[in-house]
This record gives structure tokens, sequence and C-alpha cells, in this order.
């Protein structure tokens, strides 16, 4: 009893601590997102969200669009949009909500691994000065928050009871939801988890005791049901109202079909289809290239001020150092006391790093998807430093731990200046030279610089002069929000559109001449973007039998500052 006393209350003050450090980082989150939450107008990303939830709110037939993440993502933007109306800002509402709860996620989660309240609040300082890019937030909002619940589930390995399951199974399901795929990578660990509990954990019951081998699979079959019990009942609302509005396929299908839409998409940028003449030199020209990595060279010759590659090489290729060092750390740790016991908690932090790290390493290295990242790169850089810690607690070890524990403390500097002073997280850096107010249909008011002021105007100008709202107008490549800002509506299912459709999908631009000669939109809007940083990725380059069969038909293009607006004749002439 006395030692149990002594347990509750030296853990009384680092619960106090920590409940101080989660309000100290949620005002801190407050304060600082209020100062810039109204600058800039990203109509490609933040535009996607606002648009797609704005077509549900409209009714449109969610089999009708085209969208990368779960549809209850976009529900989300609907509901809010029930209340207070379509409204840019209440967008930014949704990510900045999100972006706090990821910032207090990753104080909480590494004040629990680390036992650090220093490293938990350094950390939460990165998050939340140099956030996730807003409109993806969600990526390391789901990493963070299957990480903190089944951090505490490793814990408990050893006593896993089926009552411990539920919160890390609810958010599991709430992540299938949002992101499908973050969904099936974190049931890997949950399931790894559940297995290590049954078959080596001590959570048998009396009856069992005597009967070890059937114990321990009853064992199993109890706790891989009360997660699978939790997660239907999560899915069970979303499921019943899906098929009441008939989209159950979009929900259930979808998901279930994520890794094969994946795996398709990786085989026709990587291998694409020889057989296809078009395909064959579509791919020859460079279409489907991907936005290259900088130069690992960078991080030798520099220079280090000024416009250069270096430091996103640091970003890019240094956290791959890291994970390599925590994974060697992880290993020999086994190999000290209470490492078995250590273990499953390194692993799931390890499961954080590497949920996102695809995303930027392999697709897209740019300091958005970077910054998505970051957070789980936190959490796994604190608690290698707090491993180092503890394998070399003093000696001639003590020295070289200090100097390896130094390396991911280097990169969240470098990130930080980065993320504070480039346009691309969810920092301060949105609001650099933004001092123009600009105001359109479906938002209230926002800070821009002169020349997205002078773009956006000249778009808003054209568009209102040559449509009416609901319209459905086509914006191409990828700038969706110039018809949310404008109170249209879309007509091309595709929000996106690539070089790589060239590869994926070549029959796509025929289509779409076809669906824009059977509407007859009245506008067109061409964004002048070189997506992946080579030539044939801007839109006018890789569809140009699409810009052709526009002229064609007769519409006529009016240039605004990196835009291109083709409007349909006057009088309606068909061709």
């Amino acid at each position: 009893m006395t030692h149990a006393l002594s347990i509750r209350r030296a853990a009384r003050p680092a619960g106090l601590a920590t409940a101080a450090g989660l309000l100290a980082v949620l005002a801190a989150s407050l304060g600082y997102y209020q100062l810039f939450i109204d600058s800039g107008l990203n109509t490609a990303d933040d535009g996607h969200y606002a648009q797609v939830a704005y077509e549900l709110l409209l009714g449109t037939d969610p089999h009708a669009m085209s969208y990368s993440y779960g549809l209850m993502w976009f529900k989300l933007g609907q509901l809010l949009f029930t209340v207070s109306g379509p409204d840019w800002h209440a967008v930014q509402l949704i990510f900045y909500t999100l972006i706090t709860a990821t910032s207090l996620l990753v104080y909480a989660t590494v004040a629990r691994v680390t036992r650090s309240q220093g490293l938990a609040m350094a950390a939460a300082a990165v998050a939340v000065t140099a956030p996730a890019f807003p409109p993806t937030a969600f990526y390391a909002f789901c990493t963070l928050l299957n990480v903190f619940l089944q951090v505490r589930l490793a814990e408990r390995w050893r006593g896993m009871r089926a009552a411990d399951l539920l919160l890390p199974a609810a958010a599991l399901s709430v992540t299938f939801q949002i992101r499908p795929d973050f969904g099936f990578l974190f049931a890997m660990p949950l399931f790894g988890l559940v297995l290590l509990g049954a078959l080596f954990g001590r959570g048998l019951g009396r009856r069992d005791r005597g009967h070890a081998q059937t114990g321990r699979l009853r064992h199993f079959a109890l706790l891989t049901g009360a997660a699978l019990v939790t997660i239907l009942a999560v899915q069970a609302p979303v499921l019943i109202r899906a098929a009441a509005r008939g989209y159950l396929d979009l929900v259930a299908m979808e998901t279930l079909r994520y890794p094969v839409i994946i795996l398709d998409y990786l085989l026709a940028v990587f291998h694409p289809a020889v057989t296809v003449s078009e395909t064959v030199a579509a791919h020859a020209r460079g279409a489907g290239t991907l936005l290259p990595r900088p130069p690992l060279s960078a991080l030798w010759s520099g220079p280090w001020s000024g416009p250069s590659d270096a430091p996103m090489a640091v970003l890019v290729y240094g956290p791959v150092l890291i994970i390599g060092l925590f994974v060697l750390i992880a290993t020999l740790r086994l190999f000290r006391p209470g490492g078995v016991e250590r273990l499953p908690v390194l692993l799931v932090v390890l499961a954080g790093a590497l949920a996102t790290w695809p995303h930027y390493f392999v697709f897209r290295p740019d300091l958005a998807h970077v910054a998505n990242f970051m957070p789980g790169f936190l959490v796994l850089g604190c608690t290698l430093v707090a491993e180092l810690r503890a394998l070399a607690p003093s000696g001639g070890g003590r020295l070289a731990a200090g100097i390896l524990a130094v390396l991911p403390l280097a990169i969240a500097a470098v990130y930080l200046r980065v993320g504070l002073t480039t346009p691309g997280t969810g920092s301060i850096a949105a609001s650099l030279a933004r001092t123009e107010p600009f105001t359109a249909r479906n938002v209230a008011g926002v800070r821009l610089n002169p020349g997205e002021r002078q773009q956006l105007e000249g778009v808003r100008e054209l568009i209102e002069a040559g449509s009416a709202p609901g319209d459905r107008i086509v914006c191409v490549p990828y700038c969706p929000g110039m018809a949310f800002m404008t109170g249209r509506r879309m007509l091309l299912r595709e929000y996106f559109v690539d070089d790589s459709f060239l590869l994926r999908d070549p029959g796509w631009i025929d289509r779409t001449i076809a669906t824009t000669r059977d509407a007859r939109p009245p506008i067109v809007i061409v964004v002048d973007w070189a997506i992946h940083g080579t030539e044939i990725s801007r839109f006018q380059n890789w569809a140009k039998p699409y810009i052709d069969a526009l002229i064609a038909d007769g519409y006529e293009r009016r240039d605004v500052p990196g835009v291109m607006v083709y409007q349909r004749p006057h009088n309606g002439a068909q061709p």
C-alpha cells in the first residue's frame, strides 16, 4: 500500500506538469495562428478541399467527383458549411484546428515516451511555429493520434486487456475514414501489439492459466474481437448514412481498393505500359516525371545562404540518417535491462515517422510534404535523444551519445529556418509580403501580396463577367479554389490533373474534349504551372490537344498574369 501510494504521489507532479504544458501549447497556438490565418488564398490544395465540400453542400453526387482522400474528410467541410455557409475562413478553421491538435499530440507523445518535459516542449515549439501544410494537416494528425494511443498500448503489452484496445482501435477506424492508406499502415503495429500481448503477455484469466496454449488463443481472439468490434462500431454510423444516401460503395469499396489504387499508380508512372504507342511516346517526352529531390551533393557544396538546395537536402536526406540511427539504437536497447519491454514503444514511434516518409522522399520532395512528415519525425528525434542518454548515462560513451543527439536537433533547426522564411508550411511565413486585401463571393477577406491580388482580381472579374453563380466551369490543372471563391461549380470530375495522366489514363484528353464540347462551359481556366518542374508538366503542353480544341470551338483567350482564361463565344456557336 505504501509503495502504491508513493507511485501515485510521484505521478501527480508529472501529471500536473504535462497538463500545464498542454495548456501552454494550446495558448501559444491560438495566439500565434490568429496573426496570419487570413493570409493567402491557395486555390490549389485549400481550394480543392473547399470546392469538394461546396459541391457536396450543393448536392453533387460524390460519384461525380474524384478525390484522393477519404470522403469523410470532405464531409466534415460540408457539415461546417451547413452552419457557416460556404466560407474560406471556415476551411482554414478546420485546418488550423487539426494543426493545433497535432501540436498537442506531439507534446503529449514526447512527454510520455521520453519522460522529459524539456524535450516535449522543444518538440511542441517546432510543431507550433512551423506546423504541417494546412490543407493536408490530417497527415500529421492521423499519424500522431495513432502513435500516441498505440504508445499507451505498447507500454502495457504485458498485461493487455480488451479495454486497452478501445481507443487505439477507434482512432484507427477514424483514420480509415480520412486517409485509408494510413489506416492500413497503422493497422500493422496495432495487430502486432495484439499478437504480442496475446502470445507473450500476462493477461490470461484464472481459468486459462493451467492451459497456456488454449488460453493464449482465447486471449488473442478476445483482443482481436475487441479491436474489430470497436472499428466496426465507429464505422457503423458512417456506413449506415452512406447506404441511405447512395454512396456506400465509395466509403467501403474505395477503402478496400486503396492498396490496389496506389499500386496501379506506381506501376503506371515507374513502369508504363509499353504496348500503347501514345503511352510510350508520352513517357519518352518525360511525362509522369516526379518532382526531383535536391542533389545529395548540395549537402557539401552549398551555398547555405540565399536560394539554395542545401537546406532542402538536409531536410530530405537527413531524416534517412536519423531513422537508420534510430533502428540501430533500438536494436542495441534490446541488450540492456528493460530493452524487451521498451522495444514495442520504439517500434510504434518508428511507424509514426515512416508513415509520411514516402510522401516527401519518393513522390514529392517539397517543403509542404516535409512539413507533413516533421511531427512524426520530431517524436522520433526526441525519442532518439532520450534513448542515447539512457544507453550512455556516464563515461566516454556519453560524449559520443551527445554528438549523435545533436543530429536530429540540427535537422529540426534547419527545418525551423526554412519553415519560418518560406511558404509551404502552416507558419507565419504565409503572411510574408501579404498586405493587400482581397474579397470574393465566398471569401470574406484575406490578405495577398500585390502579384497574387492582381492575378485573382483579374480571374474573378473574368469569371463573373462571363458566367453566373452556380455555372459549371473548368479549372485546370489544379485550381478549384478559383471556382469556389466565385461561387461556381466544377464541370470535370477530376480536380487535379497532371502529365502522369498520359501514362495512367491515355484517353483522358479525348474524353475531356468530348465532355467540354457537350457542356460548353462559359469559362475554362488554365494556370501556367509546371507542377513537376518540367516543361511537359505544364497543362498547355501535355494537354495541347485540349487547348487546340478550345480554340477550334471559338473560345476566346484572355490573359491574366500566370493564368489563361478561355471564354465561350457570346453567340454560343457550336463547333
